[in-house]
C-alpha cells in the first residue's frame, strides 16, 4: 500500500488564508472582522501546524534536533522535546534561544516572518474594528 499523497494546498492552507487575509483587509464591502478571523487562524496553524524542524537541545555535538515537528512552538515524536520547548516559552532566558531557532532555515524563516505578518494584520484590524465603532 502507498502512503495517499497530500497536495501542496492541503499542507500549506494557512499561507493561503494568509494571503487570503491581506487580500480581504483592504475589502471594505466585506469588512475587517473576516480579515481578522483569518489571519487569527493562520496565525494559529503557524504556531501548531506548519511543518518544521524540532530544534530542540541534544546531546550530539550539533546541538539541535532536526526530527520533524509540526509548528513553532511544537516539539517532534520525543515527548522530553515537547517538554523541553513548552519550558523554554515560559522562562525568559531559554525563550530568546527558542525564537533564535526560529530563523535557522528557510521554512522557519517564512513561518516566522508570515507569523509576525498574521500579528500585524490582526492588531491592524483589530484597529479598523475599533475606529469603524467609534466613528459609528
Amino acid at each position: 500500500m502507498s502512503r495517499k499523497k497530500t497536495g501542496f494546498a492541503m499542507k500549506n492552507w494557512g499561507y493561503l488564508v494568509l494571503a487570503a487575509a491581506v487580500l480581504l483587509l483592504f475589502v471594505r464591502e466585506i469588512g475587517p472582522q473576516f480579515a481578522v478571523a483569518a489571519f487569527a487562524l493562520s496565525g494559529f496553524w503557524l504556531l501548531f501546524g506548519v511543518g518544521t524542524w524540532c530544534g530542540a537541545k541534544v546531546r550530539a555535538a550539533d546541538g539541535l534536533c532536526r526530527n520533524n515537528s509540526f509548528g513553532l512552538l511544537g516539539g517532534c515524536h520525543i515527548r522530553q522535546h515537547r517538554w523541553q520547548r513548552l519550558k523554554a516559552l515560559l522562562t525568559f532566558q531559554k525563550f530568546r534561544e527558542t525564537c533564535r531557532g526560529w530563523f535557522t532555515g528557510a521554512p522557519q524563516q517564512i513561518a516566522t516572518c508570515s507569523l509576525v505578518a498574521s500579528a500585524v494584520g490582526t492588531l491592524f484590524g483589530l484597529v479598523q474594528i475599533m475606529l469603524a465603532v467609534a466613528l459609528a
